[in-house]
């Protein structure tokens, strides 16, 4: 994936039922390898990737395994308003970030 951030969220994972720090890992940003929580706002002004200010941003992400069973669930969605993170969500399915060849969408300008 190259250079990314993290975002850390508290979940139980569904394969052991303990309760983890779920890192999913994305791009975008100043992406230098930063980790952030629900509600932090993003850094700019290095090895950007995507568009500083947007009302509405959705970012594609991969969690890493889980520290006790070892699993992978596989992609999420990272949701940004207005440079900071405001939620963190298993893939819908919604939107295509193959087809774009994006790792994010500007949902809202």
């Amino acid at each position: 994936m190259g250079a990314f951030n993290v975002v850390k969220v508290e979940r139980t994972c569904p394969s052991c039922n303990e309760t983890v720090e779920l890192r999913v890992q994305f791009k975008y940003g100043d992406t230098w390898q930063y980790e952030y929580r629900i509600g932090d706002r993003l850094r700019w002004g290095g090895n950007d990737t995507g568009k500083p200010g947007a009302k509405r941003v959705v970012v594609y992400g991969i969690d890493e395994h889980c520290p006790y069973c070892g699993l992978e669930e596989g992609d999420y969605e990272v949701w940004l308003e207005n440079d900071v993170i405001v939620s963190v969500q298993p893939s819908t399915g919604a939107y295509d970030f193959v087809n774009t060849q994006e790792v994010y969408i500007v949902v809202e300008q």
